[in-house]
């Protein structure tokens, strides 16, 4: 994966944009749900459930921006 700000207009890198799709579409949703009901119930820490949905969320919209500076290689 090469990370390059002109790759930015051009096509994203297919096997890394479907890769950070199914990361912020697939799994986002169910790891919130599951730190919040976590934190819900009383099995984790308030605290421990506020920082794993922040880091995830973070770490995941970071995964997905950084894929846009990719391209799709040439042949």
């Amino acid at each position: 994966m090469e990370l390059k700000l002109e790759n930015l207009k051009k096509p994203s890198d297919k096997k890394w944009k479907l890769i950070a799709d199914y990361l912020l579409y697939g799994l986002l949703l169910p790891l919130n749900t599951f730190f919040i009901a976590m934190a819900a119930t009383g099995i984790f820490d308030i605290k421990l459930c506020f920082w794993g949905t922040a880091g995830t969320n973070l770490l995941i919209g970071i995964f997905k921006g950084l894929t846009k500076f990719t391209a799709e290689p040439e042949i």
